[in-house]
């Protein structure tokens, strides 16, 4: 026999005959790592049910239950299973449903060991190789469910952080309205009021992080009605109706562009309340954004009240609010344009 290689794969070895099993396991126990064996069918299915052996070699003619018959129950659960048959048979009969069975070796008895160890030594390689390919799936499924976990912590973190800051802006803005009903000076209550909204309209954007799954970049839709609605509120004391038309696309805008548009929207929408319906009891307020392709957007705030005098630029305004608009324009690198022609209307044109 040539020289041999000790394979780390089982092996389970049928055959009724005992002193051809004798000799057939005590030289397959030096070429692979553990050889079980039984004497016919019946305890061959019950040892591979016991130890899941890597190849099965066996005979056909064996009492109780024959090969064929054992090799048919074993791969109907297990049907990549490698097999080897040696027997003194060559039918034709025996051959075809061996092949039908998936067999991977068929050979006549008497075998040559140097013959059967060359087919082990084949089969052994395609067994180590898969054995190889499933703890590679293995390691990779173990690999993806520590990834898959420890996001879905650092998911639950940042749920909390974004919870977290929304509740201290609340606190904030709380105290903010404590501050504003202690004192009577008229402009000074304006001014805390205008500071709650700024205030708010951050908070609304990380209770809009904190309710959707995605938690890095904010549903602009849902998130600038609800900050509509809730300037409106802060103006509901003005005996006067202002309906608000939205054209938003459904879109996610980054966190780092959705809080500056939010801010803008908060002081231009406030400057509308406040100055563009001075003698009407009703007025609109139109919101759009528009998705002007390659990652470019325009933001549209919009009134049909008496407008600004056409000598007013935005650049020059000495107000805070438009103040802080520019500043934010120029930190999402925006470009604004306007028109005063009828009401007012604000363009801020940003890309993402």
């Amino acid at each position: 026999m040539n020289e041999f290689r000790r394979h780390q794969i089982s092996v389970l070895f049928v055959e009724d005959n005992e002193s051809i099993r004798n000799l057939y396991i005590k030289w397959l126990e030096k070429r692979v790592e553990k050889v079980h064996y039984a004497s016919n069918g019946q305890e061959g299915m019950e040892l591979f049910t016991q130890y899941q052996p890597d190849l099965l070699i066996s005979d056909i003619s064996m009492p109780i239950i024959n090969g064929l018959e054992m090799i048919k129950k074993i791969k109907q659960a297990n049907p990549g299973l490698y097999v080897i048959i040696m027997s003194a048979y060559s039918f034709k009969e025996y051959f075809l449903e061996a092949i039908s069975l998936g067999v991977n070796g068929y050979l006549i008895k008497p075998v040559e060991p140097d013959k059967l160890f060359a087919m082990v030594d084949e089969l052994a390689g395609y067994i180590l190789m898969h054995k190889a390919l499933e703890e590679k799936e293995r390691k990779r499924q173990i690999a993806e469910s520590n990834l898959k976990r420890s996001l879905e912590e650092k998911e639950i973190l940042l749920k909390e952080v974004h919870h977290r800051v929304k509740n201290n802006m609340q606190i904030i803005s709380s105290i903010l309205k404590m501050q504003e009903r202690l004192i009577n000076d008229p402009k000074l209550k304006t001014v805390l009021g205008e500071s709650q909204n700024r205030i708010r309209s951050m908070a609304l954007i990380h209770e809009n992080l904190y309710s959707n799954e995605n938690l890095a970049n904010i549903q602009f839709k849902n998130y600038v009605q609800a900050l509509v609605n809730t300037i409106s509120r802060s103006y509901s004391n003005q005996q006067k109706t202002v309906t608000f038309h939205f054209d938003i696309e459904d879109v996610f805008l980054p966190i780092d562009i959705g809080i500056p548009c939010g801010l803008i929207i908060n002081e231009l929408i406030s400057n509308s309340f406040k100055h563009a319906f001075p003698d009407r009891k009703e007025g609109n307020i139109s919101i759009s954004l528009e998705h002007n392709g390659d990652g470019a957007y325009t933001l549209l705030v919009a009134d049909d009240g008496i407008g600004v005098n056409s000598s007013f630029s935005p650049d020059s305004a000495k107000s805070l609010g438009m103040r802080i608009v520019l500043k934010l324009i120029d930190q999402i690198e925006a470009e604004l344009s306007y028109d005063f022609s009828e009401g007012t209307k604000y363009f801020i044109r940003f890309n993402l």
